[in-house]
């Protein structure tokens, strides 16, 4: 695979949730002409799952940067590509669709979380800091515990996640890519002993939004903001306890909740804790929100709570890093391995609320909010300059070209 321009079948997930993996899938499609990728996206049943993707992929279609076609039995003729590019660890089925198809090519899948359970971080509330296969017993019942998902449920999750992984066995070549050393260390914990790509720059952002949110003299609305998908897992249902007892310590509080629930049940929850709590008017729900007034609403907070419990990179903390805003977060594998050393960055034991609270209290009181906001935004310029679409298109060639 040596042509100046590689042709990659991109298979489309069958995923109804706009994921940072989604999210990821589409930059790397605007940006692979800088990479010499010529991508067709081939569509579930004809039609992407997400009203986003479907939309961004038409947009992209029409600027000429991408090949859209349906997928199916009998809906195209075998023909090969440079690489087959399946962008989600949930890979079975798309594999299984590219399959009976006919497209051929060396298959190429992209591992954004650990399939089914994201990441093993929850295993640290039971004080599991380096997890082993054996240690994965524990998960279910942390899962109904922290997430509400039910024990059989969450269970299944589990046995999948091991099924998942261990199938990739079945792969001769190099190809399996973590977005992350996060990920490549939960797969050899569940027992994956394949190689595995790393890429030096798996994300990237783009620089005019950042700058032209940076550009104003924006004053200071919020004391915190929130922003992400509002499900437990990204510690939506730890929010209301976390600011509760902020409040508490601070007092008036106002913090920006951006995104919104998964699935009802959860956002009844959140609603049920908040009144409970008494924190209902301290919570300002904006709801989905455009990229560009998400950046100024994180501007305007004085800083981002980010209680995750799965993460393998996080474009959140990217994002408000590079806007200058300090991250108070959960302490997990890619806080610690990705973003510690980062300035802004302020990390409190995973899964306890209380702890995270205190801490972000304790900054608000003790003036490093405004030192960290400062070398926050000098760092900005690098931050910009090493996370760029274009050389995480780059590094996707290479994997497509040879693996890991």
């Amino acid at each position: 695979m040596c042509a100046d321009t590689l042709r990659v079948a991109l298979v489309v997930p069958n995923v109804a949730a706009y994921t940072g993996g989604m999210e990821r899938m589409m930059k790397l499609v605007e940006h692979s002409a800088s990479a010499g990728i010529a991508f067709t996206a081939f569509l579930p049943d004809g039609r992407a799952p997400n009203p986003a993707v479907g939309a961004g992929l038409a947009d992209l279609e029409r600027s000429g940067r991408v090949g859209l076609e349906p997928l199916g039995p009998g809906r195209i003729d075998a023909r090969s590509y440079d690489a087959v590019g399946i962008p989600t660890e949930y890979w079975w089925g798309p594999w299984k669709r590219a399959r009976k198809a006919g497209l051929r090519g060396p298959t190429r899948i992209d591992c954004q979380l650990l399939p089914y359970i994201g990441s093993l971080d929850l295993l640290k509330t039971a004080r599991i800091a380096n997890p082993g296969l054996s240690d994965l017993v524990r998960l279910p019942f942390l899962q109904a515990s922290r997430f509400s998902d039910g024990l059989a449920a969450s269970a299944v999750q589990t046995a999948a996640c091991i099924a998942t992984v261990r199938g990739l066995r079945r792969f001769r070549e190099n190809n399996v890519l973590a977005i992350s050393p996060v990920v490549a260390k939960g797969l050899a914990a569940i027992g994956y002993r394949g190689p595995v790509a790393v890429p030096g720059c798996p994300n990237g952002i783009d620089r005019e939004p950042v700058e032209a949110s940076l550009r104003p003299d924006v004053g200071l609305e919020f004391d915190a903001a929130f922003a992400a998908r509002g499900h437990p897992q990204k510690g939506f249902l730890d929010l209301p306890i976390i600011v509760a007892r902020l409040r508490e310590r601070a007092g008036r509080l106002r913090v920006a909740v951006c995104g919104g629930a998964d699935d009802p049940r959860y956002e009844v929850r959140f609603g049920r804790l908040a009144s409970e709590l008494g924190v209902r008017e301290n919570l300002v729900r904006l709801g989905h929100v455009p990229r560009d007034e998400l950046y100024l609403v994180l501007r305007r907070s004085r800083m981002l709570l980010y209680p995750s419990y799965v993460d393998s990179f996080s474009l959140t903390v990217l994002e408000s890093l590079a806007l200058g805003v300090p991250v108070v977060a959960y302490d997990t594998d890619a806080m610690a391995t990705i973003w510690a050393r980062r300035p802004g960055v302020f990390r409190s034991p995973v899964g306890n609320p209380d702890a995270l609270a205190a801490l972000a209290a304790d900054l608000l009181a003790d003036g490093r909010l405004d030192e960290a906001r400062h070398a926050a935004i000098r760092a900005s310029p690098g931050l910009l300059a090493e996370y760029t679409w274009a050389r995480a298109a780059a590094d996707e060639r290479k994997f497509y070209e040879a693996g890991g």
